[in-house]
């Protein structure tokens, strides 16, 4: 754990984004790499360590850890390009998940927050359903209590602000369904999620985890949800 208290994200760590956009090249970051680890990595760990303790207080289960490996919450910069034709060797924004089950992070419910010159967000949801959550999930919007559930806790957290950020994975409902199933849309996803802006907060310590963790209670009736989904698919 880092000793550095969590003062925002401030400009250094945007500019250095917004340079590494233009300079997306091993040999440029490693003539940078201890400014990364100054303004972007140090603030991220103490992030990551303060907004983490507050949210066990209102999330026990909660994982989160300040690892450099991509272990933890903070995700690593270094892109895998093994198989694909974008061959930039370095992530574009800073990534930090806090996830609330055990198995790979990115596919149980949480918290994302993103970082990135052209915008800045919180996530709260369930980004990727593994193949047996994702049966229990179209089961679960296939019930009419459920499902209509789900149907009103997303347009409640709309008239919040917190809009759907997932996009539909299929073009089709699901085999199985009727095409014209009236929660048909939501059958089309593989993961659900809303998000918040946080562009005019980042910079501001306190003020960005208050708002984070104001924005967490908002959206517990959709993480609380999906928890619930996956219990029954682990025990299906």
């Amino acid at each position: 754990m880092t000793d550095q208290r969590f003062e925002g994200f401030q400009q250094g760590a945007i500019q250095f984004l917004a340079e590494l956009k233009e300079n997306n090249n091993k040999e440029w970051f490693a003539q940078h790499k201890e400014r990364y680890e100054e303004v972007l990595l140090g603030p991220a760990e103490a992030f990551v360590t303060e907004f983490g303790d507050a949210l066990r207080e209102e999330y026990p289960m909660v994982h989160f850890g300040t690892q450099r490996n991509g272990s933890g919450s903070i995700m690593r910069i270094y892109r895998d390009v093994r198989f694909s034709p974008d061959k930039r060797p370095y992530k574009e924004n800073l990534g930090m998940v806090f996830w609330l089950g055990n198995g790979k992070k990115v596919e149980q419910p949480g918290f994302y927050v993103h970082l990135s010159p052209s915008e800045a967000f919180f996530y709260g949801g369930q980004y990727m359903f593994p193949k047996p959550v994702l049966k229990e999930y179209r089961i679960a919007v296939d019930d009419p209590t459920k499902g209509t559930m789900l149907e009103s806790i997303l347009a409640d957290l709309d008239g919040e602000g917190l809009t759907l950020l997932n996009q539909p994975a299929y073009k089709r409902v699901p085999r199985g369904y009727p095409a014209d199933h009236p929660r048909g849309d939501l059958l089309k996803y593989s993961g659900v999620g809303v998000s918040a802006n946080i562009s005019e907060k980042i910079s501001d310590g306190p003020g960005l985890i208050g708002f984070l963790l104001d924005t967490t209670r908002k959206m517990r009736p959709l993480i609380e949800w999906l928890m619930e989904m996956n219990s029954f698919a682990q025990n299906s």
